[in-house]
């Protein structure tokens, strides 16, 4: 009887895990309108760091989402693979060499929300806990996971 409570215990923390780590996901999202299938990984970078990506001869947009701080550090190890001072020069050379806009950084995963389901042009990622089952957004991939 000890032994099967210990495997049953084993078991409930091993499934415990799974759903931990599920909840320890970066997702790319869009709206559910958006013309964008997927995008590859260096896309997603390059967008990111200010080179324009296009779908329907529309140029992306990269909403930030810094509402977290721990999401902060994933996106610049994961996504960009710099450092916050590296980024942030990589930002405004593009700005002051080929006059393209800073992305957008919004402190409020409801703002991100608000942006994607406003734009069909937009392109965010956030923590997969945070993407609501709704039918206006779609996620494009996992970007990171524990």
């Amino acid at each position: 009887m000890r032994a099967w409570r210990l495997a049953l215990f084993v078991l409930l923390l091993a499934g415990s895990d799974v759903l931990l780590a599920a909840d320890r996901q970066v997702v790319l999202v869009v709206s559910a309108e958006s013309p964008v299938q997927q995008l590859e990984q260096i896309e997603v970078q390059k967008l990111f760091l200010g080179w324009p990506v296009t779908r329907e001869n529309h140029v992306l947009r990269p909403v930030r989402n810094v509402s977290d701080a721990a999401l902060s550090d994933v996106f610049l190890q994961y996504v960009v693979a710099m450092s916050q001072s590296a980024y942030d020069r990589r930002i405004l050379t593009q700005v002051l060499q080929h006059g393209r806009p800073r992305p957008v950084e919004l402190a409020k995963s409801a703002d991100v929300l608000k942006a994607l389901s406003a734009d069909r042009y937009a392109v965010s990622y956030m923590w997969l806990k945070e993407v609501p089952a709704n039918p206006r957004l779609r996620i494009l991939r996992v970007l990171w996971t524990e």
